[in-house]
């Protein structure tokens, strides 16, 4: 009963038997780590080497006060399981860089980190991996989403040519309505169903309320 109110909607047993890795538990990984969990995905790898902080608790949806100071995949791995004891979590308490390794198979790999050179190093891992990388940055009122398959280069330059701002500012809704779109990517990815972002990029200006979606 759990997942009837969506069981016209996608193919619960490819969600089942998924694997999903979510690189980043910050703004955008929280979110897409909950709709993920509450859709039903079979084992989610979550990856962060970061602790909670006070200025996270704005837009981290998975954190409160209480847990201040502690690993972000530890709380959040409690969470999830809250949510959806059926889904398996696997934290991984691990920096992003040139020596990370993915030991598990993986069938999509989510993009929710916060800077340039761990995305580069994710999106390499995927492109060697062969697996869709889902692409997903937030600063102010601006998100953006892409299904990648095949233009690595063109992301990676706009990765590249991302915010260089230490503490850009961010609204919580700005980050939960981009990881909704990148959720939704994956959902109807593993489903096999619907119109994927696949290599084009959607950039939302919640300021005006516009979106624009361009071609990788």
């Amino acid at each position: 009963m759990r997942y009837i109110r969506q069981s016209a909607l996608v193919n619960q047993d490819s969600l089942k038997k998924a694997t999903v890795m979510i690189a980043g538990m910050g703004g955008l990984g929280g979110f897409v780590a909950l709709y993920l969990a509450q859709a039903g995905i079979g084992k989610l790898i979550i990856v962060d080497h970061d602790f909670v902080e006070m200025s996270n608790l704005n837009r981290q949806i998975l954190y409160t006060i209480k847990d201040l100071g502690r690993k972000k995949v530890d709380v959040a791995t409690t969470k999830l399981k809250e949510i959806n004891p059926d889904v398996t979590v696997v934290p991984l308490f691990k920096k992003i860089d040139k020596n990370f390794e993915i030991s598990e198979n993986v069938d999509v790999i989510v993009d929710c980190l916060d800077n340039s050179e761990s995305r580069i190093n994710i999106l390499n891992i995927s492109r060697k991996l062969h697996v869709p990388y889902v692409f997903g940055a937030v600063e102010g009122y601006m998100g953006m989403v892409s299904f990648v398959s095949n233009a690595h280069e063109k992301i990676k330059k706009i990765i590249k040519k991302g915010s260089r701002i230490s503490s850009p500012q961010v609204l919580g809704a700005t980050a939960g309505m981009t990881a909704a779109i990148q959720a939704l990517e994956v959902t109807k990815y593993l489903s096999n169903n619907g119109d994927l972002l696949e290599d084009r990029l959607v950039i939302y200006d919640a300021f005006s309320t516009n979106f624009e979606v361009i071609s990788l």
